[in-house]
């Protein structure tokens, strides 16, 4: 896949009458947008296919505007857990369109895409994204002492990823673990370098894929939940997590389903 043009990040106009003062057409339904990937991809995209122009597919993502008549069924929340995955179609192989549920003020670990290119649309409250760069980068560009507008960052990072690779591998939606909790002896390394920091907003779409770097996502109100809209193409099922302090990696973040449309799954391996 060809990734998009910038800006990675895509706003809505709230439109009610097009130019020539016609109403527009009928809102796109979430089965129409999941029938239009599946078209979009074709017969043999979706593999990362040089064919396949992620613009196309961002595009498909902005038309659709949030209902929650449409995602509501899909969204399982289990505040036990930083947040659900909670899978809607899985693309016959080729992609994984899934609602993430987001608990109050909950994150997810600092992770890569396993490279898998990750769109993603907020269907309600607001999330935060913070990329950050690969940890030999971080390294690099420490000597620079340099800032600009894309290191400036005001989301800061209440809690951080398991710092050890030799830590055995969880699923990445449970709770990460804070920074206050790590030993003394784990702070060692080069801390991840953040490249920008954005709030997304209802309707508002962003992309991410390991050429960009790392990132993490977080809800940032601590009175309600948040949801999300990802499409991942291709699928994956295990990713690395970073700590930001240390830039150490972890391998093996398990990416499992709480839900597969709309029924929760039994076992929490599926």
């Amino acid at each position: 896949m060809v990734p998009p043009l910038t800006p990675q990040i895509a706003h809505i106009m709230d439109h009610t009458m097009n130019s020539n003062n016609k109403p527009e057409k009928e809102p796109l339904t979430l089965d129409q947008l999941v029938k239009n990937i599946h078209l979009a991809l074709g017969p043999d995209g979706g593999l990362d296919s040089e064919h396949i122009d992620a613009n196309e597919i961002l595009k498909l993502m902005e038309e659709y505007s949030s209902n929650a008549t449409d995602w509501s069924k899909y969204t399982i929340f289990d505040h036990s857990r930083a947040y659900t995955r909670n899978l809607i179609d899985d693309g016959n192989g080729k992609f994984n369109l899934m609602i993430l549920a987001w608990s109050k003020g909950q994150q997810s670990p600092i992770h890569d895409h396993a490279g898998s290119h990750c769109i993603m649309k907020i269907l309600d409250g607001e999330l935060e994204e913070t990329q950050y760069e690969w940890p030999n980068e971080s390294k690099n560009n420490a000597a620079k002492n340099t800032k600009d507008d894309d290191t400036e960052c005001n989301c800061k990072s209440s809690s951080s990823s398991s710092p050890s690779s030799s830590v055995e591998s969880s699923d990445i939606t449970e709770a990460v673990q804070t920074s206050s909790s790590l030993q003394s002896s784990e702070l060692n390394g080069n801390p991840l370098r953040t490249r920008k920091c954005t709030r997304l907003h209802p309707n508002e779409v962003a992309y991410i894929h390991d050429k960009i770097g790392l990132h993490r996502i977080s809800n940032p109100d601590q009175g309600r939940g948040a949801v999300s809209l990802h499409l991942y193409t291709p699928p994956y099922q295990v990713c690395k997590t970073f700590e930001e302090k240390t830039g150490r990696s972890r391998m093996g973040g398990k990416c499992t389903f709480y839900s597969i449309g709309g029924h929760r799954c039994t076992d929490s391996s599926s």
